[in-house]
């Protein structure tokens, strides 16, 4: 799915790792260092995520739909971490363990928790769950 996101002096938006497509030769982006424990538990993005400056368009790209949601910021709202597309740079966020177990390598057990106004999109699918469900049915190059 692909979506097409404004960018103004009120809308400007973060992106999670895979999600940027296109945008307009008058919007920008800049790569954004994360609080170290965002960075360092998150299994997307890294020290880095990226958010846009200028206005215009952008393309943004997911796996399945991509959904919209509206915080009022009466509540929070939390999203897988391998679920959350771009969020608007008006919300707050922490990436947290979301309960049991944390995958190191795979990031799998992570939310994001966001407050504030703004709006968050999210895929329907996640990549990596289609990944491991496919795994099985690979060949095994140890076994070659």
């Amino acid at each position: 799915m692909i979506q097409e996101l404004t960018l103004d002096g009120t809308h400007q938006w973060r992106l999670n790792t895979g999600a940027f497509l296109a945008m307009d030769t008058t919007a920008g982006y800049s790569m954004i260092r994360q609080k170290a424990g965002r960075a360092l538990l998150g299994g997307t993005g890294g020290f880095f995520i990226m958010e846009t400056t200028g206005t215009g368009t952008m393309l943004v790209s997911a796996y399945g739909d991509l959904l919209p949601v509206d915080l009022d910021g009466s509540h929070d709202y939390v999203i897988d971490n391998n679920h959350v597309v771009a969020w608007e740079s008006s919300l707050d966020y922490s990436i947290e363990i979301a309960s049991g177990t944390f995958g190191f390598t795979t990031g799998e057990g992570l939310v994001n928790h966001f407050t504030g106004r703004g709006r968050v999109y999210l895929q329907t699918r996640n990549v990596e769950a289609l990944a491991n469900l496919v795994k099985p049915y690979l060949p095994d190059k140890s076994s070659n």
